[in-house]
């Protein structure tokens, strides 16, 4: 017979949130009163990612209690990476894109190195549906630099090579 899991992660999340919303936010980020727009206020941004750390973590503990317990595991049985170095290489590679996201930046600026910085991170967690991946790795960039260079009035940096309007 199994029993529900115990939400303890989903829990965690929810309490890093109400942190981040009621300590965090008001302790060091400082708002100017005279802010007219509030999606341009210190503000804003780290109180959606607080209240999505929040529902993260709702929805963990929501999945803990409606997912019946895993079945015990035959401990003769091992996982397809069990014994292998490709975790370690990935966690590597992963690093290294992530360094290598930080230097080159300056010269691709930040756009086309999201994008390609999002692509490779997609081949190397072996995302299942690599189409979807390259859309987005594409098309998310492009959306977000849209939104803070045109509508928020942000400057975001850009490459030497190929500017964006």
């Amino acid at each position: 017979m199994t029993t529900r899991g115990v939400p303890w992660l989903g829990i965690v999340f929810i309490g890093f949130g109400l942190f981040v919303l009621f300590v965090a936010i008001p302790q060091a980020v400082t708002s100017p009163s005279n802010v007219r727009v509030a999606v341009l206020s210190p503000t804003f941004w780290p109180a959606i990612i607080g209240w999505i750390i929040i529902g993260l973590g709702a929805m963990l503990a929501a999945y803990a209690l409606l997912q019946p317990a895993p079945e015990m595991i035959d401990p003769t049985e091992q996982p397809e990476d069990a014994g292998t170095a490709a975790p370690w290489l990935r966690l590597f590679a992963s690093a290294v894109i992530m360094v290598g996201l930080v230097l080159v930046t300056p010269t691709l600026g930040l756009v086309w190195s999201a994008m390609i910085a999002f692509g490779l991170l997609s081949i190397v967690i072996r995302a299942p549906n690599a189409i979807l991946s390259g859309i987005v790795a594409v098309i998310l960039p492009l959306v977000l630099y849209a939104f803070f260079a045109h509508v928020a009035g942000v400057a975001v940096p850009q490459g030497e090579f190929i500017r964006l309007p």
